[in-house]
């Protein structure tokens, strides 16, 4: 029944391509799009403070820039698609109103608005065209240099990604929202044991060095929650996917090099077709919108997705020098609106003539309440700040987490020592405005401490 209903969906054309993610995001997806279909919305709330609609426009034409990427400067979780008619509407917590708006299209220069500054009826945003100018040697005909460049991609993963054995330590930080507030906010010190890119992920650990939890601010809906799990159960059974449910290992497992030995994996000859190419039925449209040069090599920027031109909200950055993806994102739209969507980030540097992963990013929404869209999110990331790839403590089978583990039940008893000399938080802090949300009933010193096992 569930997966009639998906491929129903899909027909429809809101789904107009699979952006080959791994098979627990699969599975979200699954499960995101049902309660898409079954959720409440609302939109038909009347309108507040954090509240502005507008319209996006060519400067000198005066035409309306349909599929325009708007979001908050130092939020971006906060962020939107113009329409059909260039016209907006958004709606963020009131005590952001201090940040910028930034509005980009491609092919035109961003621009960036004071929030202070937008009219409380509708604004008018114009966007002045960019003259984008490539070398003669990076502009890449439609068809046939866009498959050498997959080829290349595929060809030289072996020499971009490690296949050794190695060490990652970073920050993981979940921080979870609604309409008008971030309610919740997990941080987790960890160590991740790597196999090799060319061995099953599976056999990679994750180790917790510290862990601490603030409240839970939402409003969970204990009912629509039992049935959530009857849904699970029952794609389960008809899927065969069983979902991770532990989002530390759920997170890793997102980066796409290293799960290139799934058969429909991303980094695969098919992953790749299907992302940037498509099929006759669902064409995946791209576009080259611009290059960097990064330490004497040339970058290209490559836009793709399933409107014509791809409106930038899933790209790649490719290096031309060897093929290594760089950077990748990928955001699949689970409503005609656009309003509802799961997203997926990550960003490699290169240490030691390999390239490993930098930031990885997971946005979906959040299934506690039949109010289900991209208005409530858990935004999941990791920031990893170190590799070891010589001599390391190997972690433990027993000291590592385990995938079926919720590690929102997982907190140890709160050791601030170890957060105040942390060298992540130092260099990955929490926003301040993000603290006033969470501080808003007590401080964060005080959740950590209650909120962990004495």
């Amino acid at each position: 029944m569930v997966i009639k209903l998906v491929d129903n969906y899909k027909r429809e054309g809101r789904v107009r391509h699979n952006t080959n993610l791994p098979l627990n995001s699969r599975f979200f997806l699954l499960i995101s799009l049902l309660f898409c279909i079954c959720s409440f919305s609302l939109y038909g709330q009347s309108i507040g403070k954090g509240d502005f609609s507008g319209v996006i426009i060519d400067k000198e034409s005066r035409e309306p820039l349909v599929n325009s990427h708007i979001f908050i400067k130092n939020y971006p979780e906060f962020n939107w698609i113009s329409s059909e008619e260039g016209k907006f509407f958004i709606r963020f917590p009131e005590y952001l109103i201090s940040d910028t708006l930034v509005v980009s299209f491609l092919g035109y220069k961003s621009k960036e608005v004071p929030l202070l500054s937008l009219n409380t009826s509708v604004s008018v945003i114009e966007l002045n065209k960019l003259m984008i100018s490539l070398d003669e040697v990076v502009v890449m005909p439609e068809g046939l240099a866009l498959e050498n460049l997959i080829s290349d991609i595929l060809k030289n993963i072996k020499n971009n990604y490690p296949s050794q054995r190695h060490q990652l330590s970073g920050l993981y930080r979940k921080i979870s929202t609604d309409y008008s507030e971030f309610t919740g906010l997990i941080e987790a010190a960890v160590t991740i044991q790597d196999v090799g890119y060319s061995k099953d992920i599976s056999n990679s650990k994750i180790h917790i060095n510290s862990i601490r939890k603030g409240d839970e601010l939402a409003k969970a809906d204990s009912v629509y929650l039992d049935y959530i799990e009857k849904v699970k159960a029952r794609v389960v059974h008809e899927t065969g996917v069983k979902p991770i449910s532990n989002d530390l290992v759920d997170l890793y497992r997102q980066n796409p090099a290293r799960g290139a030995f799934y058969e429909d994996a991303l980094f695969t000859e098919r992953g790749l077709r299907m992302t940037l190419i498509g099929i006759p039925e669902m064409p995946v449209y791209h576009e080259i919108v611009g290059v960097e040069v990064v330490e004497s090599d040339t970058v290209y920027h490559i836009a793709f997705g399933s409107t014509d031109p791809p409106i930038g909200t899933s790209y790649m950055k490719v290096n031309s020098r060897d093929f290594a993806v760089l950077e990748l994102q990928q955001k699949v739209f689970l409503n005609a609106d656009r309003t509802d969507y799961v997203e997926f980030f990550v960003k490699y540097r290169k240490v030691k003539e390999k390239y490993y992963p930098e930031k990885i990013v997971y946005k979906k929404m959040r299934l506690i309440s039949r109010d289900v869209g991209g208005h409530s999110m858990d935004i999941h990331t990791y920031w990893f700040d170190e590799v070891n790839t010589g001599k390391f403590k190997k972690i433990r089978f027993k000291d590592a987490i385990k995938a079926d583990e919720n590690i929102g039940f997982k907190v140890d008893e709160y050791n601030q020592d170890f957060w105040i000399n942390s060298e992540f938080i130092k260099k990955h802090p929490l926003d301040s405005a993000v603290i006033r949300s969470l501080e808003r009933y007590r401080n964060l010193q005080e959740q950590f401490k209650s909120n962990g096992k004495k």
